[in-house]
């Protein structure tokens, strides 16, 4: 085996191209509150209604109804609405208004649009009549809530697995092929966990999504959701399969964290987010195939990756970014120039734990775990891929940066289940339960409902 010079391990693998490597709609920003690990949440005896907010501090939405609906108001069912179209405003006087057809009603708290029977959704029906909001079709029903802004929250609510259809290929990949199903499973029981915690309101905060009437965000803030149009069959396969199953670790739920990459390792949870207790099934685990040596993961031919900054960029992303990547600084005006970025840790899966930014005016400051790809947040928003690199600076006159080069493997996290190594342990002919049991150690499968 030969070691490229540029694995940030040391570990070393090779560079396979195989044939038929599919595009990854990953969780590239997968991002959390500060999260705290109790001993139990709601277990569903029957499948629940999850609340998902489409959208909010919108000052109109319009919505078209395909197929049979009923709206309600404070309980009451106000009309029987069909294939027709719904506009939600405010008038000058900042009253919530509904102008359905040939009717205009004012409104002070949420309207509700229920699906008829013959309308309600299941995975077996194919494509149900949806609500059209946006370039998306969604099915179940939709909440139009007035919020106090003079503006307009959208809810759908929907059942969970109908919600999974319109997650997991968006979680994982588009155009899955048959020998993807195994991880395609895998994915789909993962969602339903993470789907689970969320609904139980243990990682909510004072202003977050169940205060607000809702249990998810349907983008990367929770899961990506695209309603009916994300529907694939091999996915709708995976979720009929895996109905009512999640993952437990000592009879209770467990946190399924997922991310695109490892890079050939994961990482444990408390390494990644500071001041999180360690989790038996959130270690560190290797993703190297004992038969073939290689990473599972390096089907994604994004697995090696570099970033070139110049030292003006860098200057930039400190100065906007380091109170994002370590709170403590917050307030703090940065001033000077940087003149050194050192590596002063690692964990032993070859990730960054602390970096140290020196500045010319002689002040450092300090960057630990995941959040070190916050500090390298570009101007277009994205993070840096990983935090499983090796750098390289290169100084100017007067000792300032001229070029900051970070080479690196993987994407994401590294807390959990690596998609990318679960598509590649799927192809290699591994069990959608041998797959979870391997980035969850210890944990069993149980089907709740």
């Amino acid at each position: 085996m030969t070691f490229p010079s540029d694995d940030p391990t040391g570990q070393g693998t090779k560079l396979i191209r195989p044939a038929g490597l599919l595009l990854l709609v990953y969780l590239f920003t997968f991002t959390l509150p500060e999260v705290s690990f109790p001993k139990s949440i709601t277990v569903y005896k029957s499948e629940p209604i999850i609340k998902v907010c489409l959208s909010e501090n919108r000052r109109s939405v319009t919505l078209r109804l395909e197929g049979k609906y009923r709206l309600l108001y404070q309980d009451v069912e106000i009309s029987t609405l069909a294939n027709s179209s719904i506009t939600f405003s405010y008038s000058t006087e900042g009253t919530p208004l509904a102008l359905l057809p040939g009717q205009r009603m004012e409104f002070y708290s949420p309207i509700e649009i229920a699906p008829d029977d013959s309308t309600e959704p299941s995975l077996s029906a194919g494509d149900p009549d949806g609500i059209s909001f946006g370039s998306q079709t969604y099915p179940g029903g939709v909440e139009v809530v007035p919020e106090s802004s003079a503006s307009f929250r959208v809810i759908n609510a929907v059942p969970l697995e109908t919600y999974l259809r319109g997650v997991v290929p968006y979680e994982l990949v588009n155009n899955l092929t048959p020998d993807e199903l195994q991880a395609c499973m895998a994915q789909a029981i993962a969602a339903r966990n993470y789907a689970f915690f969320r609904m139980s309101n243990v990682d909510s905060f004072a202003n977050g999504p169940r205060a607000r009437g809702f249990d998810v965000y349907a983008d990367t803030r929770d899961q990506v959701y695209s309603g009916i149009s994300g529907y694939k069959p091999l996915a709708d396969t995976a979720i009929a399969l895996t109905k009512g199953m999640i993952v437990e670790y000592n009879d209770e739920p467990a946190r399924c964290f997922f991310y695109s990459t490892c890079g050939g390792r994961t990482e444990a949870v408390q390494n990644v987010w500071q001041g999180q207790p360690p989790l038996p099934y959130l270690r560190s685990v290797s993703d190297i195939d004992s038969l073939t040596g290689e990473p599972f993961c390096i089907f994604n031919p994004n697995f090696y990756w570099s970033a070139d900054f110049s030292g003006s960029q860098v200057n930039r992303m400190v100065r906007q970014n380091l109170a994002l990547a370590n709170p403590t600084y917050a307030g703090k005006n940065i001033h000077g120039d940087v003149v050194g970025v050192d590596v002063l840790n690692r964990f032993p899966s070859g990730r960054v734990d602390s970096l140290r930014i020196s500045m010319d005016d002689g002040n450092k400051y300090y960057v630990r775990g995941d959040r070190i790809r916050y500090l390298f947040k570009t101007s277009n928003g994205a993070l840096l891929k990983s935090d499983l690199f090796k750098l390289s600076v290169l100084t100017g006159y007067g000792g300032t940066i001229r070029r900051l080069i970070l080479k690196g493997q993987g994407n994401g996290h590294g807390v959990g289940m690596c998609q990318w190594g679960a598509l590649g342990m799927s192809k290699l002919g591994y069990s959608y339960s041998q797959i979870l049991s391997h980035y969850y150690p210890g944990t069993v499968i149980k089907k709740v409902y």
